[in-house]
């Protein structure tokens, strides 16, 4: 099962910014290659993508699952340089009215304009980093069970060296 979200790492900052959105593209790749690997060795991941992230240099995982069914999660991170803006709307306001056409009028009536509201989003702009995590959790004899993707720019990131 994949899941996709906003990492915490790449939550908005809360910068106000005056400049256009910047389109962020789907992790489709990975998102194909992480959930391909369920069934799998863990083996595969470290030799495509070296090996997993380990807090505090410790090479050993613990044990998140019971003693009778053991579960050992391994995580790898990759983060980005760029930062890209992302608009966030909150609502709309009204930007006006535009004519739209004028009706005739009949029986010495004058002529009848037919307006349009318009409105257009309000919100704020963020900065956003690039990053994304890959976590997949395995068996005692270290098949992977659960896979995860979490973030953004995971193609660019793991793919492309980012």
């Amino acid at each position: 099962m994949i899941r996709r979200s906003m990492c915490a790492c790449s939550a908005a900052l809360g910068f106000v910014l005056l400049a256009g959105c910047v389109y962020t593209p789907p992790a489709d790749k990975m998102e194909r290659y992480t959930n391909s690997m369920v069934g799998k060795n863990l083996a595969e991941v470290v030799s495509r993508f070296g090996p997993e992230d380990h807090q505090g240099g410790s090479a050993t995982n613990p044990n998140i699952g019971t003693p009778q069914n053991p579960r050992y999660g391994h995580t790898w991170s990759r983060y980005g340089s760029t930062q890209h803006q992302r608009f966030v709307q909150t609502g709309t306001e009204s930007t006006g009215k535009t004519l739209v056409t004028v009706l005739p009028a009949g029986g010495g009536q004058g002529e009848r304009p037919v307006y349009q509201d318009n409105t257009a989003p309000t919100g704020y702009y963020t900065q956003q980093g690039e990053t994304c995590r890959m976590f997949f959790e395995t068996d005692a004899n270290k098949n992977i069970v659960y896979a995860e993707l979490l973030g953004d720019y995971c193609d660019k990131l793991f793919l492309s060296g980012g």
